[in-house]
């Protein structure tokens, strides 16, 4: 069994019942649209890339409202052109009723085109508990699409 840590916040792991290849999806919870905000690099105690990309709804996201957040992914200075590798999601929903989620997800992304890449990660959030989540990011439209399922 895989634990998922978030280095930026300290206390916090995700350990999933299931490897994110395993998870099948369920009952749908939400479609998203994001849009990109930003991005900061830095080079971590293992020599790696890490890179923190900023994310904003496009607009208001069933069940989570308004939803701001930042994907982490490393780069390998010796093998900067890899086709997949880890990923995770960290992030908050503001919804209408003045309620707020918090969210943590881990799992994978699979490059599947020019500058296109697929993720797929589980984890969990405060208001829907287990969550898993297929998207895909575009760099071309700098756009983050998907579904979240009930994990």
């Amino acid at each position: 069994m895989s634990i998922f840590t978030f280095p930026h916040y300290k206390n916090i792991a995700i350990t999933p019942r299931r490897s994110v290849k395993e998870l099948k999806m369920s009952e749908k919870i939400a479609d998203f649209r994001n849009a990109h905000k930003g991005t900061t690099y830095a080079k971590n105690a293992e020599g790696k890339l890490v890179a923190q990309s900023n994310w904003e709804s496009v607009s208001e996201i069933d069940l989570y409202g308004a939803v701001y957040g930042t994907l982490t992914v490393e780069g390998d200075i010796n093998d900067p052109d890899v086709n997949s590798g880890e990923c995770s999601w960290a992030g908050e929903g503001f919804s209408p009723d003045g309620t707020r989620t918090v969210g943590f997800q881990s799992g994978t992304w699979e490059k599947i085109g020019n500058h296109k890449w697929a993720l797929k990660m589980a984890g969990k959030d405060s208001k829907s508990g287990a969550v898993y989540t297929e998207s895909e990011i575009e760099l071309e439209t700098l756009i983050w699409s998907g579904t979240v399922y009930a994990g």
